[in-house]
């Protein structure tokens, strides 16, 4: 039987056998080997036994390198490669092997002579501060800066050095940090002069480089190098957002963001489709970052240009027929009522919001996610009518917000043209209202006073009289102010309003709207009128599409939803006794 000194020599030849391969990989891959990971497994014992330094050198090699940035400060750690919910891990977390194993990985690394051992075992010792940790860890940063030689590949090259830099900058030793930062701009030279198109390697040697309080000289020349060599936009992107950190300000910083907007710009011109719109987007978003009023309106401009033709995409189009007599069915509410007022207040009220109710909706979001789990999971853009990016969703709530209003615009497209239908059958049932008479009727609402309830009353006879383009036009306005009425009435403050949303401006309706919902407005009308005028997660967004001219045409589906919104406004009130807004009856 071999005394505990002949096994921990033996484990030390294996360590340095392993060590002879010329990448990390095989180097582990040899190692295990000869002690397969089946050994992991298990406590050490107490005392130094054939198992205890066999699982000891095991664990030594099995903790994998994490390299990562946190607070514009960078750390390297040695974690253990598999961890669990409960706590477990193998091999253990370096903090909680015990000091058996401790002492192994002690004597192992004064047996062993490979930088690729020292590396290693000094860095473990110097977790676990035995003895000097300052010796230990300037130790396996010299041996890193050694293996940087040994290693063939760039990637195990860039990861030594990386740790070698990160545990010389650890303990303070400048020098050998120094030295350190040469050597990967040695590195990097002959990466990018050899040809390959590794930028991989590339970014990860240099990116480090741009935290340090002192960036070493050469580093922008390496960078600007890299930017020369890799056409890639997204690679030429990154360099330029490392550079961007050596610039905090200044003219030179403004060149950078110039030219990242560039980059983009350019590889859009090679591009077609939604790769172009994507480069254009980037290109507005570097712009955006900048604050740089020119290069916004650059990069906006070249995005505004793209169409819908340019894109690539195609439109699809349903129809369905409802037969005739269950048609007739859906517009007994209308041709079932005395005369035309109880027949527009079925209208408004008999349908119920043109989204549907808000349980309904969250209910077919769920079965979309169910049924459509990998569609679900996309990320999806949304693009205004002036070719810009008008909504991405940036966390779970902006993303249930889109399912949720993608739902509604899919019922908007089934009960538009049933309202539509509906308000027309009122004058062929019950005959057109003079304008006089829809007056004296509109103006019985809480909201309305003589003035609003003759301009409402235009509209509809715009509408009844075969111009729905016209009456929606005209009443898309009408919402706004009736929202804006019913949040004075109830107190709620338009002023206090405009001071906290945008001071010196007219709030807008979506914070008009979140007022009434928060003083008591049904959330599946809330969600209707929002979706409809004006919401940005998606919807029909008609109020805004008039508004800003984005719409040529209008028919009478999206005038009769606009209709019904102005109607059900028009109905709320009065002000109950709590400030609260008092919803109506159905007839």
């Amino acid at each position: 039987m071999l005394s505990n000194d002949a096994l921990v020599d033996l484990a030390a030849g294996w360590i340095d056998q392993a060590a002879l391969n010329d990448t990390n990989l095989q180097a582990i891959r040899s190692f295990n080997e000869i002690i397969p990971i089946s050994e992991h497994q298990g406590n050490l014992d107490s005392e130094l036994t054939e198992a205890t330094i066999r699982k000891a050198t095991a664990w030594a090699f099995a903790y994998r390198l994490q390299i990562a940035q946190s607070d514009g400060r960078w750390r390297v750690q040695l974690i253990p490669y598999f961890a669990d919910s409960s706590g477990h891990s193998t091999p253990p977390r370096v903090e909680d092997v015990s000091e058996t194993g401790v002492e192994v990985w002690r004597r192992l690394h004064e047996k062993v002579t490979s930088n690729f051992g020292k590396a290693r075992l000094n860095h473990l010792l110097f977790d676990r501060k035995v003895g000097n940790p300052r010796e230990h860890a300037i130790a396996a940063a010299r041996s890193h800066l050694d293996l940087s030689r040994h290693w063939r590949t760039g990637l195990d090259k860039s990861e030594s050095l990386h740790t070698a830099l990160r545990l010389a900058r650890a303990v303070g030793a400048a020098e050998l940090a120094s030295e350190v930062s040469k050597r990967i701009l040695e590195v990097n030279r002959e990466t990018v002069s050899a040809g390959y198109d590794k930028p991989g390697v590339t970014l990860r040697l240099l990116r480090p480089l741009a935290y340090e309080r002192n960036p070493p000289e050469g580093l922008a020349a390496a960078l600007d190098s890299a930017i020369d060599v890799y056409d890639s936009p997204f690679t030429r992107d990154e360099l330029l957002t490392i550079k961007l950190n050596l610039h905090k300000s200044g003219d030179k910083r403004k060149e950078v963001q110039a030219h990242q907007v560039q980059v983009w710009l350019n590889a859009a011109e090679s591009a077609t489709g939604l790769v172009k719109a994507g480069h254009l987007k980037k290109a507005l978003e570097r712009a955006q970052e900048s604050n740089d009023p020119d290069l916004i309106g650059c990069a906006a401009s070249a995005l505004q240009k793209i169409r819908e033709e340019d894109l690539g995409l195609s439109r699809f189009s349903t129809s369905s027929a409802v037969p005739q007599e269950q048609f007739e069915k859906i517009l007994s509410p209308i041709t079932d009522c005395s005369d035309w007022r109880e027949a527009l207040l079925n209208f408004t009220l008999a349908y119920g919001p043109a989204v549907g109710t808000v349980d309904n909706t969250r209910t077919r979001v769920q079965e979309f996610i169910e049924n459509a789990t990998f569609a679900s999971i996309l990320t999806t853009e949304i693009i205004g009518s002036d070719g810009l990016p008008r909504f991405t969703p940036k966390s779970d709530s902006d993303v249930e917000e889109m399912r949720m209003a993608q739902q509604e615009s899919f019922m908007l497209q089934h009960t538009a043209p049933i309202l539509a239908a509906a308000l027309h059958k009122i004058p062929e049932a019950h005959g057109i209202p003079t304008e006089q008479e829809l007056t004296e009727f509109l103006a019985l609402g809480k909201l309305t006073d003589e003035d609003l309830a003759a301009s409402i009353s235009r509209c509809l006879i715009r509408y009844w009289t075969g111009d729905p383009e016209a009456a929606a036009f005209t009443i898309a306005p009408k919402i706004e102010t009736l929202v804006r009425n019913l949040v004075i009435s109830l107190d709620a403050g338009v002023y206090r309003l405009q001071r906290n949303e945008k001071p010196g401006q007219y709030p807008g309706l979506g914070s008009l709207l979140g007022t009434l919902r928060e003083k008591g407005l049904d959330e599946s009308w809330h969600r209707n009128i929002l979706t409809i005028c004006g919401n940005p997660a998606g919807g029909w967004n008609l109020r805004n599409e008039i508004a800003h001219g984005f719409l040529a045409t209008v028919g009478s589906p999206a005038a009769a939803i606009l209709f019904q919104c102005v109607l059900y406004l028009w109905t709320l009130g009065p002000q109950s006794s709590d400030g609260a807004v008092n919803e109506p009856s159905e007839s």
